[in-house]
């Protein structure tokens, strides 16, 4: 848990300790997770607000592999939390919470979903990040 709170932190509230590479095979995940590493202190230095870092990393992640139904509603989830905090609306554990909230939704609907998206790799790096099972392949 102490683990995970260090990694939010950097991504939300910008701190100096680097991320840790996904391994485990998802190349796009992976370069997620180092664009991350690369972005986080310039928030904390107030060069780029916590939007600003999620349109970038959800620019790379289309252009590593496009788009698809579950990234696309992770995402808007990750925008609007990293709206409510630039805007001071909610703290770090809140955050939190909805974030696992909507990857945790989508755990349970992904065995049965129809469509599943070759590669949600935006998706997979934040379960990651929150330290949750990736979706199965």
């Amino acid at each position: 848990m102490k683990r995970l709170l260090l990694i939010l932190s950097l991504l939300w509230l910008a701190g100096c300790a680097t991320l840790q590479e996904l391994g485990g095979g998802n190349a796009a995940a992976d370069t997620l997770m180092r664009e991350a590493q690369l972005l986080a202190p310039r928030v904390g230095k107030g060069e780029l607000t916590r939007v600003q870092v999620a349109d970038k990393l959800d620019a790379l992640r289309q252009q590593q592999v496009g788009r698809n139904a579950v990234d696309d509603d992770v995402f808007r989830t990750y925008r609007r939390i990293a709206q409510q905090r630039d805007a001071g609306q909610v703290d770090s554990a809140r955050a939190q919470k909805q974030m696992e909230d909507r990857l945790e939704m989508w755990q349970r609907r992904w065995p049965a979903l129809q469509d599943k998206p070759a590669n949600p790799a935006f998706t997979q790096f934040l379960l990651k990040l929150y330290s949750l099972p990736p979706l199965p392949r």
